[in-house]
């Protein structure tokens, strides 16, 4: 017979309450459990949708930069194509006008990329000057584009001899002229070279002038010791260009040191340097700018530039050296320039020694060379007179340029915002 007793009873009914709980609990588990999988599962999948997003945006940005690249190098060669082939003698360029554009097209290059070059004429007159610009493109999906610019100015100026006047050349009192390059070596009179040459468009007359080059004139050739070709009656040479003169005025007082037997007016752009003082103009600025510059008294002018940058020194009326000297403490007569600018054609005197490192390119001033000093670079004059056997050393250096008769502008080159 079956026990039915209260005891029982409540052990069965204990037991089955037990189960209940217990099974309740499984179910409250089972069902926090589930929810908290697909949260994670969610998460984790947006992480690996950001995860691959960001993956395919950096090789996007990779690859666009890598194309911008590609197509800045495309545009660095089409400039350097375009100023290789374009020529200030050239139809098309001659007929540019101040303001006026010449779009050479696009050009396709081997490697998907193309540029477009677009020349525009910058001076209003006077020497050509053009601004040349160039865009790059790669083809394809990302296209990257870029553009680049160049400044280029008549290769006229560069110094192709020692000395040459578009009027009468005259070397007396003995003298000398012969060559080195700077680029190789400093100046050795035992190892000089013989490209010294003269040129003019007029009579050259040497007296007992020493010339290691060649002698080349428009009208007759009398004296001197030549040791390469002596060319009379040549076809005369293209005349020099006059420049423009620098906008802004000239110097700044604040740019010129003031001591003793010094004096400098930035309105009149006078600068004279007298009493055996010496001038030190700091580098940078890497141009200054003057009406007037006389030195007297065996004064000095020279350069603090201990970058050792290139310098140029404009002169719109006087430049007088008779007195003193110009030091260019490179010692590479490259690295500074004198320039006539404007249409002043007072008379110019210059001056040799120890630091005379410079070219002259003064197309309007006849010129003379005092002393028996010595001068490292080239001349280019409206008519030079040496005396008292001046010595010409011509840095061969400075006769480099491009071979078309344009040469880029220094500092010009500039990157346009691309993609």
């Amino acid at each position: 017979m079956m026990n039915t007793s209260p005891s029982n009873h409540l052990c069965l009914t204990r037991s089955g309450a037990s189960r209940l709980i217990g099974g309740e609990s499984e179910r409250t588990r089972r069902g926090f459990v589930l929810p908290a999988i697909i949260f994670s599962l969610a998460i984790m999948s947006i992480i690996v949708v950001v995860a691959l997003a960001t993956a395919d945006d950096e090789r996007r940005a990779s690859r666009a930069t890598r194309e911008t690249t590609l197509a800045t190098y495309a545009a660095e060669a089409g400039l350097q194509k375009t100023l290789a082939s374009i020529a200030d003698s050239s139809t098309s360029l001659a007929a540019l006008n101040f303001g006026d554009s010449l779009d050479l097209g696009w050009q396709t290059m081997p490697n998907k990329a193309a540029y477009r070059a677009v020349i525009h004429r910058t001076d209003n007159g006077g020497t050509k000057e053009y601004m040349v610009v160039v865009q790059g493109r790669r083809t394809g999906s990302f296209g990257g584009q870029t553009a680049i610019m160049a400044q280029v100015a008549n290769g006229a100026i560069r110094f192709k001899f020692g000395v040459y006047s578009q009027g009468k050349l005259t070397i007396s009192g003995g003298g000398l002229s012969d060559s080195y390059d700077s680029d190789v070596a400093a100046y050795n009179a035992a190892t000089a070279g013989s490209n010294g040459d003269l040129a003019g468009d007029s009579t050259i007359s040497l007296g007992s002038a020493v010339v290691k080059g060649d002698v080349t004139a428009a009208g007759t050739v009398t004296g001197g010791i030549v040791s390469g070709a002596v060319t009379q009656n040549a076809t005369p040479y293209p005349a020099n260009p006059v420049l423009s003169c620098p906008t802004g005025g000239y110097t700044p007082a604040a740019s010129v040191p003031i001591t003793s037997g010094i004096t400098y007016n930035a309105t009149t752009g006078v600068l004279n340097v007298s009493g055996g003082n010496t001038l030190t103009l700091p580098v940078p600025p890497t141009q200054y700018y003057f009406s007037q510059l006389i030195l007297s008294g065996n004064s000095v002018l020279t350069f603090n530039n201990p970058s050792n940058l290139h310098v140029d020194l404009w002169i719109d009326n006087v430049l007088n050296l008779s007195g003193g000297g110009i030091a260019n403490p490179s010692g590479k007569a490259t690295m500074l320039g004198i320039w006539a600018c404007g249409a002043m054609t007072s008379n110019w005197t210059l001056s040799g020694g120890s630091g005379a490192y410079f070219s002259v390119y003064a197309p309007n001033h006849a010129v003379t060379i005092s002393g028996s000093g010595d001068l490292w670079g080239a001349l280019a004059v409206k008519t030079l007179t040496a005396s008292g056997g001046s010595k010409i050393h011509y840095d061969e250096a400075l006769g480099r340029g491009l071979p078309q008769g344009l040469n880029a502008v220094a500092g010009s080159w500039a990157q346009l915002p691309g993609n």
